[in-house]
């Protein structure tokens, strides 16, 4: 601008120069330069005014451009050290970046909508007022609108609004217009535009739950299978001995054979008739009386009953939680008759151990036994190591803490022999 300036005055400063410089000319000569310095300041003045304005409408109709959306148009940016025609490549660059956010939105914006198009789990999109702005087909299916337009509607005319009630991260079972089931509920809540939306997307857990389902019959089945062989198999063979001899022998059988055989069938049969009564045990836990109560008074107690080997309390923090006291005590005693056992085997003895962390009570169980074996199927029901035992003790013992919100895991010492069974546990709130 400073360069415009000079040279607007340029041409009215030398005329000015000139007639100040040396003997004064004659008037017409005096007229004649005072009209061409003023002639020269006036054009140099128009055309940089018309390259001013040029510069200013461009500015104008890229400024306008943009705000219609059009990140197409450009300036043509002349070369030189001109300030407004680096305003001009100044909203060219403004018009790239734009046009390159606009693009990454697109593409971001159509790869969500595939995305969306293609997940298995229902989403939608609601306002503040629980309007629609939003639906996938996966959505459309629950409420049967696969081929109608939704958007729009109120969530209650379509059978969400038990969907929008529910929490999130809770399991929601419910009948759709077009289908019925237990879904996982997620929701988000976001502001566009000043405006409150949420997400809420329902996951379907019937497949998930028919496949575990599946799964634990063809456990189920396994098991059974197994457990049937090894007592009916004995169980035929000895009959079918115990035939042959009458048989061959009639009354003259020998009464010491007969005996031995029948006290075999007996044996089997009672061993057979204390694992189906196992799994009836298991099926059929009595209902949850879930009261406060003191857990390191109930503990203090479980200890007294021990007498096999020595058992240190080393818990002094007095906890307080929420469950039934008398299925917590059976599954503090079989853990504690767990690690007795093990113990036993190489005199050593028991510690149980409580303390509080996080919301929750962590109980521990430490023993000096023998240790854990290396397998995964510690909680599997009928898995025993113990000649003697029934291998439902410790799929009691998860079964009742897990009712109770709670966790319980097995793992040997580190580095000392024996084994620790942890119980976490959640305190009153």
């Amino acid at each position: 601008m400073a360069l415009w300036g000079i040279g607007f005055l340029a041409p009215a400063a030398a005329s000015a120069l000139a007639l100040a410089w040396g003997p004064p000319p004659a008037p017409a000569v005096r007229a004649a330069l005072l009209v061409a310095g003023i002639g020269g300041s006036l054009l140099v003045g128009w055309i940089g005014g018309r390259r001013i304005l040029a510069s200013l409408r461009a500015v104008s109709d890229l400024l306008g451009a943009l705000r219609e959306g059009d990140y197409s148009l450009r300036g043509h940016v002349r070369p030189g050290h001109d300030p407004l025609q680096g305003l001009i490549a100044g909203v060219n660059d403004l018009s790239d970046e734009l046009r390159h956010g606009r693009r990454a939105r697109t593409e971001t914006s159509r790869f969500l909508g595939k995305t969306l198009v293609a997940l298995h789990s229902a989403v939608i999109v609601v306002d503040e007022h629980d309007v629609l702005r939003m639906i996938n087909p996966a959505a459309r299916r629950l409420v049967g609108a696969e081929r109608k337009s939704v958007v729009g509607s109120h969530t209650a005319d379509l059978g969400f609004s038990e969907a929008m009630a529910a929490p999130d991260g809770s399991i929601l079972t419910h009948h759709f217009p077009a289908a019925h089931g237990r879904w996982a509920v997620r929701r988000a809540t976001w502001y566009s535009e000043g405006r409150e939306h949420t997400l809420l997307m329902l996951h379907d857990l019937s497949i998930a739950l028919s496949e575990e389902e599946h799964r634990a019959w063809q456990r189920l089945i396994r098991v059974l299978s197994h457990e049937l062989n090894n007592s009916l198999t004995p169980i035929g063979s000895l009959a079918e001995t115990l035939s042959s001899l009458l048989v061959r022998h009639g009354a003259d059988m020998p009464r010491g054979e007969l005996q031995d055989g029948l006290e075999a069938i007996a044996r089997r049969s009672e061993a057979l008739a204390r694992f189906v009564g196992g799994y009836g045990k298991l099926a059929h836990l009595p209902p949850l009386c879930v009261q406060p109560f003191r857990l390191d008074m109930a503990l203090a107690r479980i200890a007294r009953f021990e007498q096999r080997v020595p058992v240190a309390i080393d818990g002094h923090v007095a906890i307080q939680v929420d469950g039934d006291e008398d299925q917590l005590d059976q599954v503090f005693l079989n853990l504690l008759r767990n690690a007795a056992e093990s113990s036993l085997l190489t005199g050593g003895g028991v510690r149980i151990d409580w303390h509080t962390h996080g919301g929750e009570a962590w109980v521990r169980v430490i023993d000096e036994g023998i240790g854990l074996p290396l397998t995964d199927s510690l909680f599997v029901p009928f898995f025993t190591t113990k000649p003697e035992g029934s291998g439902i003790g410790l799929s009691l013992v998860r079964l009742i803490v897990e009712a109770r919100g709670g966790t319980v895991s097995l793992a040997n010492r580190e580095g000392l022999p024996g084994a620790v069974a942890t119980v976490r546990l959640k305190l009153v709130s």
